[in-house]
């Protein structure tokens, strides 16, 4: 199952959910260690689907700002 496919199960019937809401499902879903790590750097909060897609998109670029630098890469999970 992709994110956006997880995020569509999530989000039926539901407006808003939270980051932790969002996680639980993410390991009840059972979803592949990559997808839960960028769940994982979903900031706390409150989410509409289309606000939890957009922060879930930005996730890989504040975890790998880029290649140049001294901490590039440092904060991979």
């Amino acid at each position: 199952m992709n994110l956006e496919a997880f995020l569509d199960h999530m989000y039926h019937g539901q407006e808003r959910l939270s980051r932790d809401e969002i996680h639980r499902g993410a390991v009840t879903a059972d979803l592949p260690a990559d997808q839960l790590a960028v769940i994982d750097g979903l900031p706390e909060g409150e989410y509409t689907q289309d606000e939890a897609a957009e922060a879930l998109r930005q996730v890989p670029e504040l975890l790998n700002p880029g290649d140049a630098g001294p901490a590039a890469g440092t904060a991979r999970a």
